[in-house]
């Protein structure tokens, strides 16, 4: 039932991601940021010690809030402390006083961290070669973001059982909420309001690296927010529910929080976004083809309802915009002209990806085993009219790349893909054993999900920052423990009668009491 996304730590979870927000703005503008941290600090750090899944769900709370976990910072001269620092330290020493103090118990040995041991050693790689060939600032700069891995020795440390899975989709149904509403509001504000109110919005969410507001024709305005990511992440548990018998109330409710998904890639306008939420859809349908086979009623009316969400979510855009109060300030052929103009090959974003591509290949090739290290910069040729502005040829050397799968490549080498590929095949080892019990869904969740990470990281690199790391922890979670009770589980799924239900409990597991259901 969708009821079980929309309990106490629901709640509980979207006040505090408001709380959050209102807190960085007061914290901005009255210079309160260091006050902030330091609560912050020991409210995780007090969280931690008493019970470790306490501070791992703040983690992932400060997550889905903001993509560069800048809520709240403090600059000490050209070091900036930030609110996903201060977490980090905190959730370690409040677990080591934990650990020190003999309330919790170190797990030494957990055979789940072999998934992640050839992408630990391409990291490794990164990093030593990178010290070899440049400065240690650069390096860690460059490659900072992978040290989110060590939030996989807490979790490992905690019992996820059907209890806890659910706080943490309920954190991330809070967070599907928050942004897509945030990022409705704030497309609100920038086609209505005057442009005093909307430069001090705007210099606050720069600062604080919350959204990306960018000025398009016809007094229309894309809004990007990077945590949008977490928001289809949510959308594809509810895709599938579209297609099989709900009540009424929990089919609208389920339309209604797909068509704010649907909303909020609609404001984002971001390509690569689309095209991850395709081809996971695409993998969501194969699966229930040849897991479930859903009947062709059945098959229509989900579809049927998935482009009903999808309307509702152009009419909810279409009327944000031109709402008339307290001005009128688009009209619905700019939409129009917006969204073709994003599907264009002669958007500048598309023509500097493809003036990055060649220098990024020569760079592969210099060292395609063992990479460049972190840090390694590329240079080309963009389009972009600001680059222009401060050289009119349009070179720019940076050491971000829009080809994500490419950047892991220069600068980990060959071993980054690798690692990658075996996480993947192993997530999908391990979760293929729900696909013959009541929770077959949870496993095409995660599939689909680690699909929709992977197709999105090709073009907007994901997988090299924290929200890609933790979303792929998020999903480690929902892992069985072990593979005891079944090593694969694809080849005994064809063998089962047609006839038996989806959710209906089999040999492999028995579900004994209400709480083991999700």
């Amino acid at each position: 039932m969708m009821q079980e996304f929309f309990g106490k730590p629901f709640r509980i979870a979207l006040l505090s991601l408001v709380g959050l927000l209102a807190f960085s703005a007061v914290g901005y503008f009255f210079y309160l940021e260091p006050i902030l941290l330091i609560v912050l600090a020991l409210v995780t750090g007090i969280a931690s010690y008493k019970k470790l899944e306490w501070g791992l769900v703040i983690v992932f709370l400060e997550l889905m809030s903001n993509a560069h976990g800048q809520l709240f910072f403090h600059s000490v001269g050209s070091f900036v402390i930030s609110a996903r620092m201060v977490i980090f330290l905190a959730l370690f020493i409040g677990w080591g006083i934990s650990i020190l103090s003999k309330r919790s118990v170190v797990r030494w040995k957990d055979e789940r961290v072999q998934l992640f041991l050839p992408l630990i050693l391409a990291i490794a790689c990164g990093f030593l070669v990178g010290m070899i060939r440049r400065s240690p600032l650069d390096v860690f700069r460059d490659g900072n973001a992978y040290l989110y891995l060590f939030y996989l020795l807490p979790i490992l440390h905690v019992d996820w059982d059907t209890i806890k899975q659910r706080v943490v989709l309920q954190f991330l149904a809070a967070g599907t909420i928050f942004t897509s509403i945030i990022s409705i509001i704030i497309l609100y504000a920038y086609t209505h309001f005057s442009e005093p109110f909307l430069k001090a919005v705007y210099v606050f969410l720069r600062d604080i690296r919350f959204a990306e507001i960018t000025r398009l024709q016809f007094g229309m305005y894309r809004i990007f927010e990077q945590t949008q990511l977490f928001v289809f992440i949510f959308g594809l548990i509810l895709i599938p529910r579209l297609f099989f018998p709900q009540s009424k109330k929990d089919r609208l409710l389920t339309m209604a929080i797909l068509s704010l998904v649907f909303t909020a890639a609609l404001i984002g306008m971001s390509r690569s976004f689309w095209l991850g939420l395709i081809v996971a859809g695409l993998v969501i349908l194969f699966s229930f083809i040849f897991l479930k086979r859903p009947g062709f009623k059945d098959a229509f009316l989900g579809s049927l309802r998935i482009c009903l969400c999808v309307f509702i979510a152009g009419l909810l855009l279409v009327g944000t915009v031109l709402f008339p109060w307290p001005h009128d300030r688009s009209s619905g052929d700019a939409l129009t002209s917006i969204f073709g103009s994003r599907l264009s090959e002669s958007d500048v974003a598309v023509s500097s990806r493809w003036n990055l591509l060649q220098p990024m290949l020569e760079t592969i090739k210099d060292s395609p085993i063992v990479g460049n290290g972190f840090g390694q910069t590329v240079t080309f040729k963009t389009d972009d009219p600001r680059v222009r502005a401060i050289h009119p040829d349009g070179s720019w050397t940076t050491t971000s790349m829009e080809w994500g799968w490419f950047e892991l490549w220069l600068k980990m080498g060959i071993f980054a893909l690798i690692g990658f590929a075996v996480l993947f095949v192993l997530f999908v080892r391990r979760i293929s054993i729900l696909f013959s019990t009541p929770k077959m869904w949870l496993g095409i969740w995660v599939i689909s999900s680690l699909v929709f990470l992977y197709v999105t990281h090709m073009f907007s690199p994901y997988l090299n920052h924290p929200i890609g790391i933790g979303t792929i922890l998020m999903l480690f979670i929902f892992l069985p423990p072990d593979l005891r009770i079944r090593p694969f589980a694809f080849g005994h799924l064809f063998k089962q009668k047609m006839s038996q239900p989806m959710f209906a409990t089999s040999s492999v597991q028995t579900i004994k009491t209400k709480s083991d259901l999700l």
